[in-house]
């Protein structure tokens, strides 16, 4: 969809609310019919939700895997609004994992940091080295940017496999869990558990506030069509510097819960396998449902640590249902289910009229 420069000056000079006009303009739909959840609805129903499931797992099996999915929840929720909502193409985010996770076991093990001053300065550090790349990287827009942090993961892994600082391919060992001791184990990663809860819902709140916002407004009109946000006023290199700092930071604290959680930060949660596994748990559920996306997370992670088969083979399995996703339906599972149930309830209502039922039109 293209509009003109003076198209979009006219849909802020008319009486009616640019906010309004615009949404409609490219949703066919009015402001008022938004469907993104409320910020603190949500962010209360993951806490509430969250912490009564980790604790009344208490350190089972399952609650050991949730609490790892936690810290991929919390970087795919970042990806929901840089690649979901903005459609920023930028694949760095295990790049941010990396600096959050080996961030954390560096302060911890060689300088004796304590749990709570090691996250402020891992996430101050994940802020900085996000405004420094992302201040090059997000001058190439669409496949340009892509292409410059396409290869980012290998570069990084590879020099973190082969640094002895880094703890080489051993990584760094003893990370202390967020809550706890790592002598107790159990209660520890419980605890953990509830902290990584909270920091979801927290990050979950940021994510539909920024949505929902006239800052989203902006991402959404840069999404479909550049000129027609610039028509608009939006400042597009500070946007799209806005929108990787924020993908880029919610990695980092991703990082300091996956190190926290399972003790240690190796090479492997940086590799391109990494990266593949995060764009399946936002593409596969839902690249715009947040809830869908935390449920996906839960899913894989428990699907790589079920068998010996299928973790081997997940990455195959992985690959096949994110390429028959993306042909059958681009906006997820979820949305596919949505669409069978839309058409599935047209059919009944017009069997029951008499009536033809409305094709379905598949909307990318």
């Amino acid at each position: 969809m293209t509009i003109a420069p003076e198209e979009a000056l006219t849909l802020v000079d008319s009486p009616a609310p640019a906010h309004s006009r615009l949404h409609r303009f490219v949703y066919g739909e009015t402001a008022a019919s938004r469907r993104d959840p409320v910020p603190l609805g949500m962010g209360l129903f993951i806490a509430v939700a969250g912490t009564a499931l980790v604790v009344g797992l208490n350190g089972q099996y399952f609650g050991t895997v949730v609490g790892f999915a936690l810290a991929y929840a919390i970087v795919a929720i970042g990806m929901v609004v840089q690649l979901g909502y903005a459609r920023q193409l930028a694949f760095s985010q295990t790049v941010f994992m990396g600096v959050g996770a080996y961030g954390t076991g560096i302060l911890e093990t060689k300088y004796n940091f304590g749990t709570a001053e090691t996250v402020v300065c891992v996430l101050a550090i994940g802020f900085v080295s996000s405004l420094v790349i992302g201040s090059i990287v997000t001058r190439a827009p669409g496949l340009a940017l892509a292409l410059a942090t396409l290869l980012l993961p290998l570069f990084v892994s590879t020099y973190l496999g082969n640094s002895n600082y880094f703890g080489s391919f051993t990584g760094i060992l003893n990370i202390n869990p967020l809550w706890g001791t790592i002598a107790n184990y159990n209660d520890a990663m419980t605890q953990t558990s509830v902290i990584a809860v909270l920091f979801l819902a927290l990050v979950t709140m940021a994510a539909l506030r920024i949505m929902r916002s006239g800052v989203g407004l902006q991402l959404m009109a840069m999404s479909e069509d550049e000129r027609l946000a610039a028509g608009l006023g939006t400042s597009l290199r500070q946007r799209r510097l806005e929108v990787f700092v924020f993908g880029s930071v919610v990695a980092t604290l991703g990082g300091i819960v996956l190190a926290s959680a399972q003790g240690d930060a190796t090479y492997f949660l940086v590799a391109e396998s990494a990266q593949i596994t995060l764009l399946i748990i936002l593409f596969v559920p839902g690249r715009k449902n947040v809830l869908a996306v935390i449920g996906g997370a839960i899913l894989v992670e428990y699907l790589s640590t079920s068998s010996d088969f299928m973790s081997t083979n997940l990455a195959t399995f992985e690959a096949i249902v994110l390429v028959v996703i993306l042909l059958i339906e681009p906006n997820g599972f979820v949305a596919l289910v949505a669409r069978i149930y839309r058409f599935g309830y047209s059919k009944i209502k017009a069997a029951r009229s008499g009536l033809p039922a409305p094709s379905e039109e598949v909307t990318p």
